[in-house]
């Protein structure tokens, strides 16, 4: 698992100081760079080597303006021969879950428009961030 903080803006809430439905879409995006620079170190465009093919996203309590920070925790759920599904959640500062979601991701070769395996060194970077009863999986994806 790995974990990340992410301080909440008053950009990411509503005229009620709740979360906006994104926000926790966004955060889980910044706490998958991770995952982003196992596959590209150096976070190169032009070495750039995934595509997301499926975002889904679980809302199971309020987030408040007032929570200032919430820890987005992450887990490798699936590893495929060129797939990857990367699954979050959100936490409030008491440990109380409050957003779930997943992505697949396609370990993709743009040149030639086409999934490729994914590399074995790459794949035992990922592997101590598997775990199977991480607290969300994709639709389909167990």
């Amino acid at each position: 698992m790995l974990s990340h903080m992410v301080n909440i803006r008053i950009f990411d809430t509503d005229m009620l100081g709740h979360c906006h439905h994104l926000a926790p879409a966004m955060w889980f995006e910044e706490a998958r760079d991770a995952i982003f620079e196992i596959f590209n170190p150096e976070m190169s465009k032009e070495k750039w080597n995934l595509i997301l093919v499926r975002l889904e996203m679980d809302y199971v309590g309020q987030i408040q303006f007032t929570e200032r920070k919430i820890e987005i925790r992450t887990w490798v759920s699936k590893l495929g021969k060129s797939s990857i599904h990367v699954s979050h959640a959100a936490y409030l500062a008491d440990g109380t879950c409050v957003a779930r979601g997943g992505v697949a991701m396609v370990y993709f070769d743009f040149k030639n428009q086409r999934p490729q395996p994914i590399p074995e060194e790459i794949r035992e970077k990922l592997i101590p961030h598997m775990d199977a009863d991480c607290p969300y999986h994709l639709s389909g994806g167990k």
